[in-house]
């Protein structure tokens, strides 16, 4: 009986000095001799390769507790020193992250008598220095005189050594993304190890990364140009810049390029007849394009009332212009000496200024006498008509 009672109690010194019980859930565990770390998390009933003992894994197969999934990550004494190493090294080179500021000495009073204010120690007798925590700094809870460096983002597996600044841990290594992922032959980010040799293979779409070679980058054929790889085939352009299936990044022109190609952002080149003016790439007429527009290069079309003759738009008009010429749509323009008829508009009739009395005007400042008339000679120039009479007498 007592030597039962004695096996029993080494037993259970063995299962609080080794951690021989479950795991709690979410709780990374470091076994140091060489043991394994095991990294609980909640999850489903999933069956996980567990590796016991030394630095040797059994590869069995067994289902975890309900509601946990357990990883087992073998670690030998040699990545335990390293990582101890890394703690203690780079601890030691987070910068304290206190910073000087000078306030007004006044508001650092308190219960003091009323109108004393002692000389402070900043630039001006008014002013005293403090430490505060710099930007990107927090207060540690614990420690009020330390200030400990701000991750927006959880560093997980590594270490905020500066404002949004994450150390990975020795095996880990920093992806595309800014996260810390694990290194062959703990794992490969978008891969798997292969056996024997440590390298990692990439899963289809993917390749390694050119300088490290020990993670999964996205492929993107061609490249992205002015933008990166964020997925396979996926490029996230930069700005001015936006996604084509086929052509990837390709610089952006607000309202598009018509009769052109956009050749940077917001910058678009003209084809050939083409010129830009301030509403895009316009065709050029050479000869250009009166009472038209140009349409192409060296293509008019003219406007409504005018037709091409030759290569020029000249006005039509639905009927003959007499004695004038047409000038617009449906307008004449008499000759000189001749004015505009008002009861036709496309003719145009002799001008008298002086009129014809006892004669009409057949043509510029002539008037052609009536019957039993005759032009006044006694008056050079006269186109006035007299009795025929009259001027036999005279």
């Amino acid at each position: 009986m007592e030597s039962l009672k004695w096996c029993m109690l080494v037993a259970v010194a063995l299962l609080c000095q080794f951690g021989l019980a479950p795991g709690q859930e979410g709780v990374k565990i470091w076994r140091k001799g060489g043991d394994d770390l095991q990294v609980a998390s909640r999850g489903g009933d999933f069956p996980v390769q567990v590796a016991t003992g030394g630095n040797q894994s059994t590869g069995e197969m067994v289902p975890t507790r309900p509601n946990a999934t357990v990883m087992s990550l073998h670690r030998s004494n040699e990545s335990l020193s390293a990582l101890d190493r890394f703690m203690n090294k780079t601890k030691g080179q987070i910068p304290t992250g206190v910073c000087f500021e000078e306030v007004p000495t006044v508001s650092l009073l308190k219960n003091s008598p009323v109108g004393y204010v002692p000389q402070g120690n900043g630039s001006n007798p008014s002013l005293s220095r403090v430490q505060v925590c710099c930007p990107g700094y927090e207060r540690n809870v614990h420690n009020f005189r330390k200030c400990e460096p701000v991750c927006a983002e959880p560093c997980l597996n590594g270490l905020c050594v500066g404002p949004d600044t994450c150390e990975c841990y020795p095996d880990f290594i920093r992806n595309d993304q800014g996260r810390c992922v694990p290194t062959c032959p703990i794992g490969c980010d978008r891969g798997e190890c292969v056996s024997g040799t440590g390298e990692c293979r990439c899963h289809e779409g993917y390749e390694l990364d050119a300088s490290s070679r020990k993670f999964c980058l996205p492929k993107c054929t061609g490249g992205c140009g002015e933008g990166r790889c964020v997925d396979v085939e996926q490029c996230e352009c930069g700005e001015g810049y936006k996604f084509d299936p086929q052509l990837k990044c390709t610089p952006h022109c607000e309202g598009g390029c018509q009769n052109g190609r956009c050749i940077a952002p917001g910058r678009c080149q003209c084809e050939k007849g083409y010129e830009m003016s301030e509403v895009g790439c316009e065709p050029v007429c050479s000869n250009g394009c009166f009472h038209g527009v140009c349409t192409a290069p060296e293509t008019c079309s003219c406007k409504p009332g005018y037709q091409m003759i030759g290569d020029q738009c000249t006005a039509s008009c639905d009927r003959a212009c007499l004695n004038g010429a047409c000038t617009g749509p449906n307008v004449c323009s008499c000759n000189r000496g001749y004015t505009l008829d008002e009861a036709n508009p496309f003719h145009c009739i002799p001008h008298c200024p002086n009129g014809c009395p006892n004669g009409v005007c057949s043509g510029p400042n002539m008037c052609l006498c009536n019957a039993g008339y005759v032009k006044d000679r006694s008056l050079k120039g006269s186109q006035a008509c007299v009795k025929r009479y009259d001027s036999v007498k005279s």
